[in-house]
């Protein structure tokens, strides 16, 4: 039975998915509108012709870019060598995902749903020892589930006043040579049930849930005001890539219509266009009606396409990528530039912080596994909090005139601070720009001593 939160919501996780995924599972969900006498496979041959610029996909990948160009930094305190946990860095979910590409994932499906689930799981064993089950490979991995397979969960509320997850079920489907297989999992703090379907034959099997907890939390995309659910960020922009679909599709028409006449004739009138619409005339249409063309507007095409370039604007808004995405042609001042950055880096800063709280949470769940106490364990893990975004080219030309000014003020201070920053701007490298700043001050020092010693 799926809860509220599922049901809801299901038809934009759908919208949202195949507004990333594009290509095929796009033109299957049908976005575009019908036109009147229109017929199925006339909208069809449509669909086919229209191409798709896919505003979604390149909103989160460029989030995913930003975020990910440093990897996080992780101390694993007294586990540096917990052969498990290693091994789950090296391999996060047993198919070969190191775990930094496993959140990487789970960053960009976050963004895409709002919310991804991540369930910490470990197979059984019959082993005896701990150093039994580290020979057989019996660890803890990882599986994230979006939320069109989680449908149902519940949260309640605890003594103390935070909310614990009491109640999770999740399905898989997937094709064998055998057939379709559906496999349903649902999890209490007390038993773990699963049911596996294959064809018509279903086969249930119950166990005692051995942490006594759920091993599933919530990845966010931002800070939720409702458990198991968040904030797309496509939630907006899916729509206006829609209207931009459905803009190229009218382009698309009007292009075929004015580079090709269409044929208006009588039924019986032996002619033919090339690749041009044909138009049958009314039977009762009088016989001295001649064939004649009709030619398409082709002013048209420049409203549509200064709309469409109007909308991709909208969405550079809406995403706060106007910085990074669009090229002025206008001059815009400084401060609206860098208030465009502080605004993005803010929004960076708060989806990095959701995945330092989800890994904490999974770190959380594999201690209660493994039976290690996880609040003295000393992990930590630190995502960037302030990413470089900044108009370099803009910023050089600073530089260039600040320095310009200065040679008219007689201080090697000044000089000195305003080439530490030239380098911080044109090396991207930190170890290099420290040796810089270090070599710098030091010529600074050196020119100091030489002059106290002349005066």
């Amino acid at each position: 039975m799926a809860n509220s939160v599922y049901t809801a919501n299901t038809d934009d996780w759908k919208m949202f998915e195949a507004a990333y995924k594009g290509g095929r599972a796009w033109k299957e969900m049908n976005y575009l509108y019908q036109y009147i006498n229109e017929s199925a496979a006339q909208l069809q041959e449509r669909v086919k012709q229209t191409p798709l610029e896919n505003h979604c996909e390149g909103v989160v990948s460029t989030y995913s870019g930003f975020i990910w160009r440093e990897p996080p930094k992780r101390n694993l305190g007294t586990l540096n060598n917990n052969v498990p946990l290693n091994s789950l860095l090296h391999d996060a979910d047993r198919e070969g995902t190191p775990y930094n590409e496993f959140m990487k994932q789970v960053l960009i499906w976050g963004s895409v749903y709002g919310v991804v689930w991540v369930i910490v799981d470990k197979p059984g064993s019959a082993a005896y020892t701990k150093a039994d089950e580290i020979n057989g490979g019996i660890r803890p991995y990882l599986r994230f589930y979006t939320p069109l397979d989680v449908t149902d969960f519940e949260f309640t509320p605890k003594p103390s006043g935070e909310y614990e997850l009491t109640w999770f079920e999740v399905q898989e489907q997937y094709t064998t040579r055998e057939g379709d297989v559906k496999i349903i999992r649902q999890w209490s703090k007390d038993t773990v049930v699963t049911s596996t379907t294959v064809g018509k034959t279903t086969q249930t099997i119950t166990i005692k849930n051995p942490i006594g907890r759920i091993p599933a939390t919530p990845h966010y995309n931002k800070k939720s005001l409702t458990r198991g659910l968040s904030t797309s960020d496509l939630q907006d922009i899916a729509g206006v890539q829609i209207s931009i679909y459905n803009d190229l599709s009218e382009l698309t028409q009007m292009i075929r219509g004015a580079n090709h006449k269409t044929l208006v004739k009588n039924l019986n009138d032996q002619a033919s266009t090339g690749a041009g619409g044909v138009i049958i005339m009314d039977p009762d249409t009088p016989s001295g009606k001649l064939p004649y063309l009709l030619q398409a507007d082709a002013s048209a095409l420049t409203g549509l396409l200064n709309t469409i370039d109007k909308k991709t604007e909208m969405v550079n808004r809406m995403a706060h990528l106007t910085p990074v995405r669009t090229y002025r042609a206008q001059v815009v001042s400084a401060v609206a530039m860098e208030t465009e950055f502080q605004i993005l880096n803010t929004l960076l800063a708060e989806k990095a912080a959701q995945l330092q709280l989800t890994e904490y949470r999974i770190f959380e769940i594999f201690c209660a596994w493994e039976g290690i106490d996880h609040a003295n364990a000393g992990f930590e893990v630190n995502y960037p909090t302030h990413f470089e975004l900044r108009d370099k080219q803009a910023d050089l030309n600073f530089i260039k005139a600040a320095r310009e000014a200065a040679a008219m003020i007689n201080s090697a201070t000044l000089q000195t601070e305003l080439n530490k920053q030239l380098a911080r701007i044109a090396l991207p490298d930190d170890d290099l720009i420290e040796k810089i700043d270090k070599e710098l001050s030091k010529g600074k020092a050196a020119g100091q001593q030489a002059g106290s010693a002349a005066a």
